[in-house]
């Protein structure tokens, strides 16, 4: 055989070999069966405003735990707890330009996107926390969906935050006139702010993240959160009262950017959702048994702890609330009080 004959020999072997190696990668990436494609996997960050220890971020943690099982790690979430991929109000507005996959936000700040909301932010608009979630589980919740869907968010699940209460440094808050004129911080939203106002103090709206130092630097005498939260943000080291208000019980919604939602397949569309059932189950079960142990944690912390025997009158000075906002909102505010108030008995 001549060199020129023994060179083509071998160059049609190398192409040979090259072709079947091309062919055995290209079939890496199908399934067993040959002929569907393995799903790409998919990873999503979500940022909470709470420390680990705190039920909003462990219900977090739990979804996530729950979607990687569901999808056998197709579909992943990465949670941020303590406000570490921003702020609520830049992880909201994140999420609106598509460049936070899932946050928790407060009802009242997701007002600034759909006004109505900023009702389910007044003091003393529920009767109890039955009331609360038959408000959210039901009709009342996916309307709220479908209004969040138009401003570029979907609702994965509503976590229960509890009872909002007041901490200060001046004394015990018992009647309207203890809280008169307290510099209390209040989140960013006008449901808070006006609420405070109504009830007598001086609201003054900061972020979360800033309320520690504030506190501590005596920039303002008090706040207001859950109980988990004064626990999680350690706010007794910086504050000597606790007088349990109950004045606003708490829901923190967890959303999904609709741009990342468009982008996830039917398929994981519906294991989030489903694991979102089940999260807000456990996480809302968690809730409720730790606070019932918040209030000892914070006692033998320090803290002297009152509880309001008669809270009648700070919610007949919150009820000028309603008209202010049916004023300012028209038809939308009085019928989503009225939707409110038809299932408050159920």
């Amino acid at each position: 055989m001549s060199k020129l004959s023994t060179r083509i020999v071998a160059l049609g072997v190398a192409v040979f070999m090259m072709s079947m190696l091309l062919v055995g990668c290209s079939g890496g990436n199908k399934s067993a069966g040959g002929d569907k494609t393995a799903p790409q996997k998919v990873v999503l960050k979500l940022g909470t405003e709470t420390a680990t220890s705190h039920p909003e971020t462990k219900g977090s943690q739990k979804l996530a735990d729950l979607v990687k099982e569901k999808s056998k790690g197709t579909l992943e979430i990465q949670v941020f707890d303590s406000a570490k991929i921003g702020s609520m109000k830049e992880r909201t507005e994140g999420m609106r330009l598509g460049t936070v996959d899932i946050s928790t936000s407060s009802v009242g700040f997701l007002a600034s996107y759909v006004p109505v909301l900023g009702v389910f932010d007044l003091p003393y608009i529920y009767k109890d926390k039955a009331h609360e979630f038959r408000v959210f589980d039901g009709e009342i919740g996916k309307e709220i969906d479908k209004k969040m869907q138009e401003k570029g968010f979907r609702v994965v699940c509503y976590f229960d935050m509890g009872s909002r209460q007041i901490t200060n440094n001046q004394k015990p808050i018992n009647t309207l006139a203890d809280i008169k004129g307290m510099k209390i911080r209040v989140p960013q939203t006008e449901a808070s702010i006006e609420g405070f106002k109504a009830l007598g103090a001086a609201p003054t709206p900061m972020a979360f993240s800033e309320v520690y130092m504030a506190l501590q630097q005596k920039v303002v005498d008090g706040q207001e959160n859950p109980l988990s939260v004064i626990v999680s943000a350690k706010f007794n080291e910086v504050q000597k009262y606790l007088s349990l208000t109950n004045h606003q019980l708490f829901i923190q919604v967890l959303s999904i950017s609709e741009k990342t939602w468009k982008k996830l397949s039917p398929e994981h569309q519906k294991i989030l959702m489903e694991a979102a059932k089940e999260a807000q189950a456990y996480e809302r079960e968690i809730a409720a048994k730790e606070e019932i142990d918040l209030i000892k944690t914070l006692k033998d912390k320090g803290m002297a702890i009152n509880e309001i025997k008669d809270v009648a009158p700070f919610a007949e000075a919150a009820k000028p609330l309603r008209e202010i906002y049916i004023k300012k909102l028209g038809k939308d505010a009085q019928d989503m009080f009225g939707k409110i108030d038809s299932v408050r008995n159920k």
